[in-house]
């Protein structure tokens, strides 16, 4: 990923103008969408206010995304994740900061920095989703892994498990199972090729899975359901990289790893209950 020209950092006047901008501009499109007129203005003018909200907008994000890039290099350096994705993924967070922030209540660089921080952590220590774990209980499982191997390397030696609960504050059979948890397997060794086209002669097992298969997709968002179908095999035989994926549709590998990681919280209560010969398993 290229990295731009860096934008002036704004001054704390200029930061409480553009957000009186953005939440002009907020208010304006609401007003524009839902016809309301609680105040007498024209569609021009509102139309200006959602413009110089826009602008306004685009210039806070920029003027923050130096401090993405610090944040983003921190975390690349201690989980070896894509720096260029990590900067995609805190770039998404700085948007999200910047639709809350109030600025009568201190500069924005303060607000930001631990929200922007802490979901570079959930989303590294959950790899972009690939673990299959809560953001939460990723962050636990990367604090006990990383003090295991630091006390490891201490004593020269196996650590003792009721020790290592103890210095985090755990019950050592939670501690057991954060450090022997491994990613659960995915959906297409599951559905063992079922979205590949029948087989002569016809297998009416393979006919279930598929009509069960298809079910469990229409719960999806579409641009979820295209990015599981793609990556699993059930469009082309054959299961895509998130990389291939994001290619051809034209979107970047942690969006799809983002898509990809909202639809197996969608699918997985229905997957538990996955079985062939249960028509009614999943049926809705």
């Amino acid at each position: 990923m290229r990295r731009y020209e860096p934008t002036p950092l704004l001054s704390a006047d200029e930061e409480r103008s553009l957000a009186r901008a953005i939440e002009a501009g907020v208010l304006a499109r609401r007003l524009l969408e839902t016809g309301e007129r609680p105040v007498r203005a024209t569609d021009a003018e509102l139309g200006e206010l959602v413009a110089a909200g826009d602008r306004a907008r685009h210039r806070f994000l920029l003027a923050n995304q130096r401090l993405v890039w610090k944040l983003a290099g921190g975390e690349a350096r201690r989980s070896s994740l894509p720096v260029e994705e990590l900067f995609q993924e805190g770039f998404v967070a700085l948007a999200d900061v910047l639709m809350r922030y109030d600025a009568d209540r201190g500069r924005f660089s303060t607000f930001a920095l631990v929200r922007i921080r802490q979901h570079l952590a959930e989303v590294a220590s959950a790899r972009f989703g690939e673990l299959g774990l809560p953001p939460s209980r990723a962050l636990r499982m990367r604090r006990a892994r990383g003090l295991e191997a630091e006390l490891g390397q201490e004593r020269g030696g196996a650590v003792d498990l009721a020790e290592l609960a103890a210095r985090l504050g755990r019950p050592v059979a939670h501690v057991r199972r954060l450090l022997g948890y491994r990613p659960p397997v995915g959906l297409d060794p599951l559905l063992d090729g079922a979205a590949i086209p029948e087989p002569e002669p016809r297998d009416p097992d393979a006919s279930i899975w598929a009509a069960q298969l298809r079910r469990l997709l229409a719960r999806l968002d579409a641009d979820q359901a295209e990015v599981v179908a793609l990556r699993y095999g059930f469009i082309t035989g054959e299961p895509m990289e998130c990389s291939a994926v994001a290619a051809r549709l034209g979107i970047s590998p942690s969006t799809v790893r983002r898509l990809e990681l909202r639809a197996m919280e969608v699918l997985r209560p229905f997957a538990a209950a996955f079985d062939p010969t249960r028509e009614e398993a999943i049926a809705g």
